[in-house]
């Protein structure tokens, strides 16, 4: 889980910088995606051998920022779009294959310590939850490529920042389920 948390923050450090470099909304997005996981991982880290009341109120502060988060990058999607910006397409598509090749490799080396075979499909079950909004991103910067428009890539990664809001409201419900039962 440890190594889980580190290389996803890396990763989302990684696309957060080339989102800097490259001003691309879907990078932004796909940061907040693996971020997401980072810190859903340390709040597990951090809650296990805890009082209950911590994992629900960790969980809870983890939910808002995400909220939080996601609604940002929406407004800065629409931000991207009035100012007309374009990002820089090739880097920013070579920071998402980076991305996606990352996932998948990081949802192979899930089945080293597991029976059964490994196999496309086991991957796939694995690693679709982030390959398909990554995959979305990558649609999004060549539809902005050929339309020379920095507006279908600002409109993915607001879609995929909208595809976490409802995760960011489950962990937002959950926490405050948690602390009720546990301050009875």
């Amino acid at each position: 889980m440890r190594m889980a948390m580190v290389v996803n923050g890396l990763l989302g450090a990684l696309l957060l910088a080339s989102a800097n470099a490259t001003q691309a909304v879907t990078l932004l997005a796909a940061a907040l995606l693996v971020l997401n996981h980072a810190a859903g991982h340390a709040v597990t880290l951090v809650g296990l051998g805890r009082r209950p009341d911590w994992h629900a109120r960790l969980s809870m502060l983890h939910g808002a920022a995400l909220g939080v988060a996601a609604v940002a990058l929406v407004v800065t999607a629409g931000r991207s779009i009035a100012g007309m910006a374009i990002p820089d397409m090739p880097l920013a598509s070579l920071a998402l294959l980076l991305a996606i090749g990352v996932t998948v490799a990081t949802a192979t080396l899930l089945f080293a310590g597991r029976r059964g075979r490994l196999n496309l499909r086991a991957i796939w079950l694995c690693s679709r939850k982030d390959v398909l909004p990554l995959g979305a991103g990558l649609l999004g910067l060549a539809a902005s490529w050929l339309l020379l428009d920095g507006a279908p890539d600002a409109l993915v990664g607001a879609g995929v920042a909208a595809f976490l809001l409802p995760a960011a409201w489950g962990l937002l419900r959950g926490g405050m389920g948690g602390e009720g039962v546990a301050g009875q």
